[in-house]
């Protein structure tokens, strides 16, 4: 085997150390050169790769955080919406309850309101939490918009339907059509001016001083308005569906035949005229041509069917 010699020399010393080494280390020397290069280059290659990975890694977990963050902030949304759409249907319920209408069934609603899950979206469910949550949030929100529309169908329905109660409300006579002492009540009664036993008295008596207004009960259209020796000046409102009101001794009336009046508008105010021993209203209430008691139709202080 061929060697090959090597001499060390120390610094500032006559001291020398002689190598004898075989000379294959030296024709191997550029690969070993080469191997840690290689070696070198792997090194820094696997280095940047750990630090990207964990570069990425950490942003990928702050996005699944923030993600996951989000998704509850949207769980609490849909949950606050569940509970607020349980609070309409008892809303619901109570209105139909209070209008005699036939109650929900909640199971019902809550029918239909689901659907399938295709096989792809299943597969993503399975594979990640992160999916199943979103692909839950999703059903949920499904379920919650057909509860909502089924709820605002209902609702318009019987908002559309206590429309029309009130429309009609409106032609009811419900409150008084002054403000006075009651001085005789419906009945009969001895009359005041004639002195007639047992004289059957259609309405009753408002009394209180000249010119009171005097209000119209209920939406309707002004069918007389004219003196009578009787009445005096006197008014009568067709309400329609069998209802008619009538306003006697007034000390002067604001409407005329055909007109149309709101409940609460002055027709006209108290006085003395015709028959009548002092200022008040006599008032009268005629349901299909039969007086009835006009205080069956007046509420307590200024309350109206409305």
């Amino acid at each position: 085997m061929n060697y090959a010699k090597t001499t060390i020399h120390f610094q500032n010393s006559s001291r020398s150390v002689t190598f004898h080494v075989p000379a294959l280390v030296f024709r191997g020397l550029p690969v070993l050169k080469f191997l840690m290069v290689v070696g070198f280059a792997l090194f820094l290659v696997q280095f940047a790769t750990t630090t990207v990975y964990r570069g990425l890694l950490s942003h990928v977990l702050d996005d699944r955080a923030e993600l996951n963050q989000e998704l509850s902030q949207i769980q609490g949304t849909l949950d606050y919406l569940n509970r607020t759409s349980a609070d309409f249907f008892s809303d619901e319920q109570r209105l139909n309850s209070k209008y005699g209408l036939p109650l929900a069934d909640e199971e019902e609603r809550e029918l239909g309101t689901g659907g399938s899950v295709e096989p792809s979206v299943h597969l993503l469910m399975e594979s990640s939490p992160v999916f199943e949550k979103m692909a839950n949030l999703k059903d949920e929100a499904g379920r919650l918009q057909g509860k909502l529309d089924n709820n605002s169908g209902s609702f318009n329905a019987l908002a559309d339907y206590i429309k029309q109660k009130q429309s009609a409300w409106r032609f009811i006579p419900s409150i008084s059509p002054t403000q006075g002492r009651y001085a005789s009540s419906f009945g009969p009664r001895i009359h005041p001016v004639t002195g007639e036993i047992g004289k059957m008295h259609y309405g009753v008596d408002i009394a209180n001083d000249r010119w009171t207004p005097i209000f119209a009960a209920a939406d309707g259209v002004v069918d007389v308005a004219q003196m009578s020796s009787t009445f005096g000046n006197f008014v009568t409102l067709n309400h329609g569906n069998g209802i008619v009101t009538r306003y006697g001794h007034m000390q002067m009336s604001l409407v005329n035949p055909g007109q149309f009046v709101r409940r609460y508008q002055i027709i006209g105010y108290m006085g003395n005229t015709g028959r009548s021993v002092g200022p008040h209203l006599h008032y009268e209430v005629w349901v299909n041509n039969v007086a009835v008691n006009p205080l069956a139709y007046m509420l307590p202080g200024d309350y109206a069917v409305d």
